[in-house]
């Protein structure tokens, strides 16, 4: 037997060295113990078998691994998401992207609406749960649609999945379309924390030279793929938003900050002719 509070110092003295916040100790104890951390704060003292599975988590998150990748799950908009090293996890940010569809398509009925570049399919399975909207979600990632084929049929979300290179092989028209695309210079991402350089896909990171050769095919392509008053909803990177607006001549945009500022999303609606 271990006081939990001990417990708690030690696995965050073991994952120091990595990107851990101050929260991950508790959240390696939750999963060993499968509690919440209100229930968690209930407890002062652990067993010693409990205590040795939250070592070989932390002695495993050591090496750099994202936490939910060893757990293989992580918490989005109140949804349990699968996630593993085909799939990127899904941050906060991307949160505040699926909360602004949702908005968007509420009081919509028979609206369709498009996850591109879908990764794991968290934004698709929100949206699916959240509203009436027909979902379709594509990725060039087969093994990222198995990912988020099983998301989706976990959170009972009803969504068509598609495998495609960006548009290619999606049919007919959306009220929105959101994407999470690559947006990371490729000569910035060896200089990314080690959790995402070296164990997150490349592929789901990698926007080319100035981060921005996926957002140039969407602004190509995405009129043609919305309804009249479509609207379409990016994340970027810091820095991006302005010059993604530049891009999408035929839309009226605007931004979305995050939780630190930055302009984060950008929505855009398509322009009545």
């Amino acid at each position: 037997m271990i006081a939990l509070r001990d417990a708690l110092c030690e696995i965050a003295s073991m994952i120091k060295d990595t990107a851990a916040d101050d929260s991950e100790p508790d959240w390696i104890a939750c999963h060993v113990l499968g509690c919440g951390r209100a229930a968690l704060r209930l407890r002062r003292d652990i067993d010693d078998d409990v205590f040795a599975a939250m070592k070989a988590v932390a002695t495993e998150r050591a090496t750099g691994r994202p936490l939910s990748q060893i757990i293989g799950y992580t918490g989005f908009c109140g949804l349990k998401i699968r996630v593993n090293g085909d799939v990127l996890c899904p941050r906060p940010e991307t949160e505040l992207l699926a909360e602004q569809a949702i908005i968007f398509l509420k009081d919509r009925k028979g609206a369709r609406a498009l996850d591109l570049c879908t990764g794991s399919g968290c934004i698709a399975t929100v949206i699916a749960v959240n509203t009436r909207a027909e979902v379709v979600a594509s990725d060039i990632s087969r093994k990222a649609l198995e990912v988020a084929e099983e998301n989706a049929r976990q959170n009972g979300a009803k969504v068509k999945f598609v495998l495609s290179d960006m548009f290619g092989d999606v049919d007919g028209k959306f009220d929105i379309i959101v994407s999470n695309p690559p947006y990371i210079p490729t000569s910035e991402i060896e200089g990314l924390d080690r959790e995402v350089r070296d164990f997150e896909p490349r592929a789901a990171l990698d926007g080319g030279e100035d981060g921005l050769d996926f957002y140039r095919t969407i602004a190509a392509h995405a009129a043609d793929k919305l309804k009249e008053n479509g609207a379409l909803m990016l994340e970027c990177g810091e820095g991006q938003a302005a010059e993604i607006a530049r891009l999408l001549d035929g839309f009226d945009c605007t931004t979305v900050v995050d939780y630190c500022g930055v302009e984060r999303i950008v929505k855009a609606v398509k322009k009545s002719v």
